[in-house]
């Protein structure tokens, strides 16, 4: 299934006890319920996310806003729960990442790298435009030749 792509699952349980799926993505994170892991129940963006912490086998996720509810759940181990926070981590760091203004090094490589492009391209048009006189002095230069023997044919 393609829209499940890139979203890794965990089996988790509400303070209820209900069965429920956690899936972590680069977007952030998602509750569905058991039988269906394509439409989440809840949603957690990265960008909405305060804190997520665990202890033993209880998970909190705090939601940037105070006033929102924590959102508490539980996985059947505590190995699940390192794996979860690790994924957490690493998807909430590229997804800062992917949002952060690129540093004045990588400005100046992109701008140079345009700068070469450039400079490439006009060198390339730089040869066509050359190739295309040389033709046509070729072109020239066979048309008077044949024209130099047609002269050299009436003389005779």
């Amino acid at each position: 299934r393609l829209e499940m792509y890139g979203i890794n699952y965990f089996e988790i349980k509400n303070k209820k006890g209900t069965d429920l799926w956690l899936g972590v993505d680069a977007l952030g994170l998602n509750i569905y319920e058991k039988d269906d892991k394509l439409t989440p129940k809840i949603g957690f963006p990265w960008n909405e996310i305060r804190n997520i912490s665990f202890n033993d086998k209880k998970f909190v996720i705090k939601p940037i806003d105070k006033k929102a509810p924590d959102f508490v759940f539980y996985a059947p181990r505590l190995r699940i729960n390192k794996r979860i926070l690790q994924l957490c981590m690493g998807n909430h760091e590229l997804y800062m990442r992917r949002r952060k203004p690129d540093t004045i090094e990588v400005q100046q490589m992109k701008a140079q790298a345009r700068e070469e492009k450039h400079e490439k391209q006009l060198e390339r048009q730089q040869l066509e435009t050359e190739k295309k006189r040389r033709e046509t002095v070729e072109r020239e230069k066979e048309q008077m030749m044949r024209e130099k023997e047609e002269l050299m044919l009436r003389l005779q």
